[in-house]
């Protein structure tokens, strides 16, 4: 969410199959794969079709020219392979961009309780039994159409499969596509059309339990009860502001990370869906310059967002319901569902929806600032609602975007929420459950370590499956088991686990009823993939037992065996404040401690994020370990996730401030703890939130501190700037509102624009791209044209057409880079 973190494609496919901040490969809901479709890939300019017999034969030229070629080691942990030595040749940045060392993990989703749907390496679309260890094709590339398929949904009966073509992106998450229906057992296809036509569709998912079909066009929502019948029109008001069952910009980008905002019922006859009315809601207008020489483009063209920004009028979002089975009767009877009354009078947000039992739904509203909270349980028939838990935090925001889980019968729910601890600590983020009838919560977890995840509530034995890091190891990340009920102990699935023992940061996806779970271990060392199938005793202890190996990467592992990588420091340095800094150093190869070297940061800094964790990637900063000698830093301070509420919330109204002193500080106290960091020889770098944390890092250095300066250097890609200029959903979450009655004087002095003097004599390099919508190119102008008005210099790159990931341009990017580094880390190159 926000200003995202773009790291290179070896970091961008997550573990369960999704990106961080980007598109899925498999879907969050149903029985569904979709192919990777990422404004950061940098193998891809041009996504519209995938020739999957073109990438066969392109796999097996490449695996032969793999076996004939030495090439790029040491694995990331540093430990010598014990093999015979062999010549090792020196990472390349080829390596990086062509996706050579992308290591796979889980490229499917579960579709039943023991059987997983995916696209295999050659484009056919497969399922695997985990019981019986077989495989089944569904669709074989044999068929030219199927084989341009995008993304695939399967039916619940398995007897048709829903194909998406034509892929065309919108958003981050949303995009356009035809719709074809795909009887398996016939190969007849049936197209999915509005009045007779096939027509682009935003939005498709099969009915949970019947055939039937909900689909989204032109903002509109459709519902095909049979299979080669005419679907029947749910909502009537769509226009380009009126957005139903699918998100509008904001609600995308900020709140649910997906292309969808329509729920089934359990029983899958009722539907709920957000409906945005975006009038008020202001146009950014975006240009769009056009391929050089296309005449088409003799005048520029543009793309007009509703985007608000701080302060700005937010769109009004409604929450309805229908029901399904009552559509043949005549026009839909679409139910309110109204917003909680604690908020019906001030601006408000809708973040999550959960169905919790077949007529029952719960809505999670927020005040605009996202500091109070509100539950509401309805009835879906009747419209009735009323609040079942209030939330409030007073020293930061409330996080509830994930729906909760629900238990058997629907009369508890889980999710997690901050709960304080004993002495000093202040809160951290729990396992916690909500009695829907009494209102009252209890901490299922507790201790100086954070829940990060629920995976899975298993209704038979009542254990909650979740993910957390450790007391003593924030950069650790691990699957845990608990019983809801008692004063149970929590269990580590995944400390010790045999296939991966030497792993300690892990992601999870259950299958659709339980029984078996996909476990992804993703670093330190190679990732791997493995399915497991569990069982629980009296007691709720749980036991994994290994069921097969999904991925084990052995052609990555045979490049990295013969190439040289860096290896990895970690260290944790005490601020003056107080407080502890996490480190993360990757060191050029045979680093000679009595020499000198120079030291880049790669920065972050957002709320809630974090830059020092155990998950496995070899990035750009490794190539310049190797090749530059360069130490790549990452550094966690305030205002970073995984260690508690109150780390976290010294951020809070004061973006710009903490997290940027203690990346300069740490920076400090790090070349004078190690004598091998030049001083003299310090940069760092950020994208997007981290553009904004380098260059501001840059411009307070030196300047509040009798201790010198630390940075020499400092480039900012895709930077906010101005945080007035970006949208309002994050930024008020984290800043409250730009008024003199609210944060005024925050939003002041986190302005970029205003330090101008602060750039003279550094040495700073501005990168953007043209066609952002996320974080405007306005950003970069706004501090441009500050700077020039006031004879600063400084370096800048525009990139026309080019969106937030700078995914048709990442080698000219990253060489961009490279020289303002080289020159910097020059003798006298930081003046």
């Amino acid at each position: 969410k926000g200003p995202i973190k773009n790291e290179l494609i070896s970091d961008l496919v997550s573990d369960c199959g999704y990106f961080g901040h980007s598109g899925r490969m498999s879907s969050s809901k149903g029985t569904s794969i979709e192919m990777a479709q990422s404004d950061q890939e940098l193998m891809e300019s041009s996504r519209s079709k995938w020739n999957y017999k073109k990438i066969g034969i392109i796999a097996v030229i490449v695996a032969v020219i793999l076996v004939a070629i030495i090439v790029p080691v040491v694995l990331l942990t540093g430990k010598e392979d014990d093999a015979p030595s062999v010549e090792k040749t020196p990472l390349q940045l080829e390596d990086i961009l062509t996706g050579r060392l992308l290591a796979r993990r889980f490229n499917g989703s579960w579709i039943s309780d023991r059987d997983i749907l995916y696209r295999d390496l050659q484009g056919n679309v497969i399922t695997y039994d985990a019981t019986t260890k077989t495989r089944s094709v569904l669709v074989s590339t044999v068929n030219e159409k199927l084989a341009e398929g995008v993304k695939f949904d399967l039916s619940p009966d398995r007897n048709y499969l829903l194909v998406a073509t034509q892929y065309k992106k919108i958003f981050r998450h949303s995009f356009f596509a035809l719709y074809d229906i795909v009887d398996l057992r016939t190969q007849s296809m049936y197209p999915v059309t509005v009045g007779g036509l096939q027509v682009p569709i935003m939005y498709a998912e099969w009915n949970p339990i019947t055939n039937g079909l909900v689909f989204v066009h032109a903002n509109n929502i459709y519902y095909l009860s049979t299979i080669g019948g005419a679907p029947v029109q749910v909502t009537f008001d769509a226009n380009p502001a009126i957005y139903n069952g699918v998100p509008d910009w904001v609600y995308e980008e900020e709140v649910f990370s997906s292309n969808s905002a329509l729920w089934f019922s359990p029983d899958g006859q009722h539907l709920t869906f957000v409906h945005f009315d975006d009038t008020p809601t202001q146009l950014m207008h975006i240009p769009y310059y056009g391929p050089p020489g296309n005449q088409e483009f003799q005048y520029t063209a543009g793309i007009a967002i509703h985007y608000p920004k701080a302060g700005t009028r937010n769109p009004t979002a409604t929450v309805h319901a229908v029901d399904l089975t009552r559509l043949s009767d005549g026009p839909p009877q679409l139910v309110n569902l109204p917003v909680a009354q604690e908020v019906a009078a001030e601006e408000h947000l809708v973040t999550t929806i959960k169905w919790t039992t077949n007529d029952t739904v719960v809505v999670v509203w927020m005040n605009r600032v996202q500091n109070r909270c509100y539950l509401t349980r309805c009835n879906a028939n009747t419209g009735s609602c009323q609040t079942i838990l209030p939330m409030e935090s007073s020293d930061g925001w409330v996080e509830f975007f994930s729906a909760p889980f629900t238990n058997a019968d629907g009369t508890e729910l889980a999710f997690i929420a901050s709960q304080p601890q004993t002495g000093d600590a202040g809160a951290y983020r729990h396992l916690t459950v909500l009695n829907v009838a009494s209102g009252t919560t209890r901490a299922v977890t507790s201790g100086r370590f954070v829940v990060t995840q629920v995976q899975y509530w298993d209704p038979s034995s009542n254990v909650i499956f979740f993910m957390a890091n450790t007391e003593t190891h924030s950069e650790y990340l691990h699957l845990y088991a608990i019983r809801a009920s008692g004063n149970a102990q929590m269990q580590c699935l995944t400390c010790d686990l045999g296939e991966s023992k030497d792993h300690t940061y892990y992601s999870t996806s259950f299958s659709s009823t339980g029984n078996f779970v996909t476990v992804i271990a993703s670093g330190p060392i190679l990732p791997r993939v493995d399915i497991y199938s569990w069982a629980a005793d009296n007691e709720g202890r749980i036991t994994l037992t290994h069921s097969a190996e999904w991925e084990a990467n052995p052609d990555i592992k045979e490049i990295l065996d013969k190439t040289i990588i860096p290896t990895i420091e970690k260290d944790q340095i005490t601020l003056d404040n107080g407080f502890t800094a996490k480190v993360l150093m990757l060191m050029p190869p045979k680093l000679d401690r009595s020499k000198k070297y120079p030291m880049l940061i790669d920065v972050y800094g957002g709320p809630d994020s974090y830059n020092v964790i155990d998950r496995w990637s070899i990035d750009w900063g490794a190539f310049l370990a190797v090749n530059r000698s360069v130490i790549y830093t990452k550094i966690d301070g305030r205002g970073s996730g995984l260690r508690g509420d109150k780390l976290l919330h010294q951020i809070y109204r004061h973006l710009g401030t903490v997290e940027i002193e203690d990346q300069v500080e740490t920076a400090r106290k790090l070349q004078q703890k190690h004598s091998f960091i030049d001083s003299t020889r310090t940069g760092i770098w950020g994208w997007s939130y981290g553009g904004y944390a380098s260059a501001m890092a840059l411009a307070r250095d030196g300047n509040s501190t009798a201790n010198g300066k630390v940075l020499n250097c400092a480039a900012s890609v895709a930077p906010v700037t101005d945080w007035t200029y970006y949208d309002s959903i994050y930024t008020e979450r984290y800043m409250g509102l730009p008024r003199a009655d609210d944060n005024k004087d925050g939003y002041d002095k986190s302005r970029l624009s205003t330090l101008y003097n602060d750039f003279k004599e550094k040495k700073f390099f501005l990168i953007h791209g043209t066609l952002d919508d996320n974080v405007h190119y306005q950003q970069a102008m706004a501090l441009s044209r500050s700077l020039e008005q006031n004879d600063v210099a400084f370096k800048q790159l525009t990139y026309p057409d080019e969106d937030h990931g700078l995914a048709g341009v990442r080698p000219h990017l990253y060489h961009s880079l490279g020289r303002f580094f080289d020159e910097c880390f020059a003798p006298g190159g930081g003046v």
